[in-house]
Formats: structure tokens, sequence, C-alpha cells
């Protein structure tokens, strides 16, 4: 994982992350998460599937005869990148252990699950205070909905980041 700063200057954020699965046998990767907050073309946060199945094959390469511009790789399912929920609502590395146990049938200790959703929740929390950092008139609105009384502060930088919400 890999940090810098916020748009504010104020708080980390991760802009790289890379989980990976790999073979003992020749360390090639099986299935990647990868996530870069600049990402262009892919989406932010994205599997990648290091597998190669028939039907999947056969419709890349039937888009890559009509258009080669539009699969570059099409015999390679591993160049596709599957989304999983942009910058804020991605998975987190406590999602492919609990994916590679339950599964897969890798090894676990005893008390696992309790260590994988504890890591999870603080995630997962992280995340959302972030995204009401990205959208302060919507969570104050919602919480207004509830019943709640919120003003806004006088000076606080409160514009919405719309790129966290619309961003591929």
């Amino acid at each position: 994982m890999f940090l810098g700063l916020d748009r504010s200057g104020t708080y980390l954020k991760t802009v790289r992350s890379d989980f990976a699965v790999k073979s003992t046998l020749d360390r090639t990767p099986l299935i990647r998460l990868d996530y870069r907050a600049d990402m262009g073309r892919a989406p932010s946060s994205h599997w990648q599937v290091h597998a190669e199945r028939g039907a999947f094959s056969h419709l890349l390469a039937r888009a890559n005869a009509v258009d080669s511009s539009r699969v570059g790789k099409p015999h390679d399912l591993s160049s596709l990148h599957i989304p999983v929920g942009g910058e804020r609502f991605r998975p987190c590395l406590e999602d492919l252990l609990q994916f590679l146990v339950q599964e897969c049938g890798v090894d676990r200790r005893a008390g696992w699950l309790d260590v994988i959703e504890r890591g999870r929740e603080l995630w997962r929390h992280r995340q959302l205070r972030a995204t009401v950092r990205d959208a302060q008139e919507e969570t104050a609105q919602v919480l207004r909905d509830l019943g709640w009384a919120v003003d806004s502060a006088p000076g606080v930088d409160s514009e919405e980041y719309p790129a966290t919400f619309s961003r591929w």
C-alpha cells in the first residue's frame, strides 16, 4: 500500500494498493486486486483474474477481430480490469483473505474470522469517514432527514468531491 495526502492536505489517503495471490511453483499471479487513485482508462479499483475460460476468450477474440483497439490481448483474461466499487467502496485486504480461506480452502488459525471482521470493520469506518469528507452537504442532509440538527460551519470547505462518486 502506498499513501499520500488527500486533496485537503490533511488526511492520509491510499494512492495505490496491490494485493496478489501467487502460485508457489512459478510465482505468477492467480488473482490480483489493484487500486490506483490516478487510474485513467481502467477502473480505479479492479480485480484481475489470471485464468483462462474458452467462452470468455472467444468473446474477446471476436471483439478483437472486429476492432483490435477494443481488446488488446484477447487470449489473456488477466488483461481485463473487473471494477469493484471505485475509490471509496473497494474491497479491503480482509475481503481477499476471507475469500482465500472460505472459497479456496487456505489454512487458517483459530479466531481468524474475528480478526478478519475487526479489520474489515475498521477499514469500512475509515472509508465512511473519507466519504463523508467528500460529500459533506449530502451527509448533513441525510442526518437532518434522520432528525439530527446539523448546521454548516463558517469557513469550512464543504465542497463535494464528485470524482469519488462518478469516476470508474
